[in-house]
């Protein structure tokens, strides 16, 4: 009686634990989302203002950048900062001025048309901003 009341019982118990170990939406069918490293020149910085939630801002005049932002070389570019942003000052930078050299990281969907990139890229906010400081001559 015992074992049968067991065998019941596991019977019952591990398949509800497999099932909740399976991914809630299988597929990934959409468009990825990739990140985009834009290395350029830091200026017009506003940081998020947490009192009155207002989001901030960074525009980068954009020098080089990795395979997904490659259209975006030469642009000036303005994104959104906001709580989510994290914020690295390298080399004893104290605050991001003008003319500082840095990179921006942006989250994006990977499948953007050349002709809306730059458009569209500027609406996402900046996940992370990385400040060298001045230009090294």
């Amino acid at each position: 009686m015992k074992k049968a009341l067991i065998l019941v019982f596991a019977a019952l118990v591990i398949p509800s634990v497999a099932l909740a170990s399976k991914p809630a939406a299988p597929g990934g069918k959409g468009n990825p989302i990739v990140t985009y490293k834009l290395h350029g020149t830091l200026s017009n910085f506003t940081a998020y203002d947490s009192t009155t939630p207002a989001n901030g801002s960074i525009t980068i005049l954009v020098s080089h950048a990795n395979r997904h932002g490659k259209g975006l070389t030469g642009q000036t570019l303005t994104f959104p900062v906001d709580a989510n942003t994290k914020i690295v000052l390298n080399d004893g930078v104290t605050a991001i001025t003008n003319g500082d050299v840095g990179m921006v990281k942006v989250r994006a969907p990977k499948k953007i048309a050349p002709a809306d990139l730059v458009a569209q890229i500027q609406t996402y906010s900046a996940r992370k901003i990385i400040d060298h400081g001045a230009p090294k001559s």
